[in-house]
């Protein structure tokens, strides 16, 4: 398994809640800028048969609470601060040789808990009916997107061999990739997956770079013909695999309305990137974003051409998912649910039932701490630290868990309105991936990455042996608390004989690694 494993992708807060992505999430805080990544000079706009067109181009790149009183404990307080503190505030005499070993018995052991996950699933039908459903199609064949699959095959026969490479980013950042995996999703083609760094967090192996000496992102290989862009890519696509089309015909209404859309998809993007960037030009979003509003119940939805996702949603998918969550983070600006945008809404409500994007869209907290370090940083601006403190989970209710059905800020996407199937997931997820999991997390004291903006996401980063049973420790506690309540994991926490107890909290510190449990009872 990848070193960056299941870590690599960020969920939903429900996903959030069993803390499989804490580790992840956490590493973004300490992201220094990166210099602002330029793309190539021009943008490409589809036609029917040719639809290659060069426009200008712009840089590359709610209410929370509820739950349970009896038993509430906030993540934010309980892995808020891992990776952010300093080495000075740390103390340089700490030696991790030093260290005191952890006390391994504290918590249940890993073959432990998959019984108890496996238990929870036994006990209800209609989840274990949907998880075996899942685990018996398998990340080849699963209905939904899968984020670390290497191949995809959907309904070709066993044995097939793709005729589709898709080079993207490791981490799922890149939004130019997300449109080429999102239409090869729709048309269900077979392809394999090649992971490649983005410049901001690793170094391009040497294989990538003889196909592309660039090191650009995404790159494809369809039928042995290598496509450096992602435009090329979706064009490419659409005309060797026309079984089912995402361009309508020219002479059609739809037709007709297709490049205007593509258009405004430029000019909605270059708003919102120029307000993020450089502080100005907000006027000019909320006009662009009035007028895609408006675009939207042309031909009544929910979707930009009507009834049937098309080439233009998949355009526009990756760039209005991050200006959800960058919005009200970096501006103030609530974008989802605000009733200026009933159609944005819709649209989203509608994407989100569908198996592609499902398993692809991404969480508040990962687009907007992944930002910066690809686009060489963000202007806070207007009333911004009310959501901003939402989505990072430093003040409310926000990760507090059991967490509220309506969300806050970032509604509940439809796949993870049944926390029970969310829980179950992750968990399983945590189980099966533990020992990458804790590799990963130890990184934050190991070799530095070289030359990269965000260098905890760097796949070439050194983890360090020694902390990985301290962190694996803490993993299974917490594991346990999600699953056996926090009564029982207080107690367990005071079993911790090994580490510091201060307060009802456990802390150990590690130079830049502090990793806090802590039980809350109101």
């Amino acid at each position: 398994m990848h070193e960056q494993g299941l870590l690599a992708r960020a969920g939903s807060p429900f996903v959030l809640s069993t803390l499989v992505l804490l580790f992840t999430q956490s590493e973004a805080s300490t992201i220094t800028r990166a210099n602002q990544i330029r793309g190539s000079n021009h943008f490409t706009v589809p036609t029917r048969s040719r639809w290659m067109r060069r426009l200008p181009r712009g840089n590359r790149f709610g209410r929370q609470g509820g739950g349970n009183k009896i038993a509430r404990a906030n993540l934010a307080d309980m892995f808020g601060s891992l990776f952010q503190q300093s080495s000075e505030q740390v103390g340089s005499g700490m030696q991790l040789d030093t260290l005191p070993a952890p006390n391994l018995r504290a918590a249940l052991g890993w073959p432990e808990l998959s019984a108890k996950a496996q238990t929870l699933i036994d006990e209800d039908k209609a989840l274990k009916e949907k998880v075996e459903a899942e685990e018996g199609l398998g990340a080849e064949r699963s209905e939904m997107a899968q984020p670390r699959a290497t191949l995809r095959l959907f309904d070709a026969p066993a044995g097939t061999e793709p005729e589709v490479t898709l080079y993207r980013d490791s981490a799922s950042w890149c939004p130019y990739c997300e449109k080429v995996w999102l239409l090869l999703e729709e048309k269900r083609i077979p392809y394999r997956i090649e992971f490649v760094p983005m410049s901001c967090y690793g170094r391009k192996p040497e294989s990538f770079l003889k196909i592309q000496p660039s090191g650009g992102i995404p790159v494809a290989m369809v039928q042995g013909r290598i496509l450096p862009e992602s435009n090329d890519i979706l064009d490419e696509i659409e005309r060797v695999y026309t079984e089912k089309p995402m361009i309508p015909l020219l002479d059609s209404e739809e037709g007709r309305a297709f490049q205007p859309m593509l258009r405004l998809e430029r000019r909605l993007f270059s708003a919102w990137f120029g307000w993020l960037v450089a502080g100005f030009g907000e006027s000019e979003f909320m006009s662009a974003a009035d007028e895609t509003e408006a675009t939207l119940s042309k031909f009544e939805g929910p979707y930009f051409l009507g009834k049937e996702l098309s080439l233009v949603d998949i355009m526009f998918a990756p760039f209005l998912e991050r200006m959800a969550a960058s919005l009200p983070y970096y501006k103030g600006l609530v974008f989802r649910g605000n009733p200026r945008w009933r159609n944005i809404e819709r649209w989203f409500s509608a994407m989100e039932q569908r198996a592609s994007f499902k398993g692809i869209q991404s969480d508040y907290y990962t687009h907007v701490h992944a930002l910066p370090p690809q686009i060489g940083g963000c202007r806070f601006s207007g009333d911004y630290e009310l959501y901003k403190n939402d989505i990072d989970g430093t003040a409310g209710q926000s990760w507090r868990v059991p967490l509220s059905d309506a969300g806050g800020v970032e509604p509940v996407r439809m796949a993870d309105q049944n926390q029970k199937w969310a829980r179950v997931t992750a968990a399983k997820a945590l189980i099966s991936g533990h020992r990458a999991v804790a590799k990963f997390a130890t990184r934050a004291l190991g070799e530095s990455g070289r030359g990269v903006s965000a260098p905890f996401a760097d796949p070439f980063r050194k983890s360090e042996p020694r902390m990985e049973l301290h962190v694996d420790l803490a993993l299974r506690v917490s594991h346990r608390w999600r699953h056996n309540g926090i009564i029982e994991c207080h107690a367990s926490c005071r079993q911790l004989g090994e580490l510091t107890i201060a307060g009802g909290r456990v802390v150990w510190v590690g130079r830049s690694l502090l990793v806090r449990i802590r039980s809350v009872v109101t």
